[in-house]
């Protein structure tokens, strides 16, 4: 697999959390009941904020580290060996 297909669905993944995530706590913070609103404060949306980044960058090395692994880059230039045992 091409570096630049991994780097693209690593990324792509991170996206998609960070989005999950948004919508998550969008709804914690909307709540369902009218009457009621809740309020982050400065502490809070930082912590959730932070938080929410240092996700989606773990998000992407993980995904990206299973792809290298799952799909080693052959060298160019160089030819493959076969051993047999």
């Amino acid at each position: 697999m091409p570096r630049y297909l991994r780097w693209i669905a690593a990324v792509t993944a991170g996206i998609v959390m960070q989005f999950a995530i948004q919508v998550l706590f969008l709804a914690i913070a909307v709540g369902g009941e009218s009457d009621k609103e809740i309020t982050l404060s400065g502490a809070e949306g930082a912590l959730i904020t932070f938080g929410a980044a240092i996700l989606n960058v773990l998000t992407a090395l993980g995904v990206n580290d299973w792809l290298s692994g799952k799909y080693p880059v052959e060298r160019k230039g160089r030819a493959v060996e076969e051993r047999t045992p």
